[in-house]
């Protein structure tokens, strides 16, 4: 994550990931939004002040499932241009268990635990698909990594 981020918007988002389970938390878009309504996506937003992309991501998520993380337990999982909203875009997934019960959904219209294969199914947003199929790659090569070793 080289990205100067000292100025300037930039949007910070991702998921939850059971590994006992392999499951996904996933948000899906309500037809009340301007991006991807109807749609499944991460949780996320934009930058607020000068804070930086794992705060943007735990402060969202917070606001959004009512859910708090060490920031210690956000892992980072890629950023890049996104050339769609012409912003940069910092993808974050925290490991946890919670249940469902735990939190409280304030915007969007669902949300829900997803086994990670079968949320390709899904109608994603083109940017969640493609950062969930980078998961899934980076998962795949450490599993067969624990094997080998």
């Amino acid at each position: 994550m080289a990205e100067d981020i000292s100025s300037g918007t930039f949007y910070a988002g991702g998921f939850f990931y059971n590994p006992r389970a392999r499951k996904v938390l996933l948000h899906k878009r309500d037809t009340k939004t301007k991006n991807s309504p109807n749609q499944w996506a991460f949780f996320g937003g934009l930058r607020e002040g000068e804070e930086p992309p794992v705060q943007t991501f735990a402060r969202e998520i917070k606001e959004e499932l009512g859910i708090e993380f060490p920031l210690q337990s956000i892992h980072p999982l890629c950023d890049y241009f996104n050339p769609d909203f012409d912003t940069h875009r910092y993808v974050f997934y925290v490991v946890t268990e919670a249940p469902k019960s735990a939190m409280t959904l304030t915007e969007g219209e669902d949300f829900d635990w997803l086994p990670l294969e079968e949320a390709f199914n899904l109608d994603l947003t083109k940017r969640t698909r493609q950062d969930l199929t980078t998961f899934l790659v980076k998962l795949e090569k450490h599993v067969r990594a624990s094997v080998e070793s």
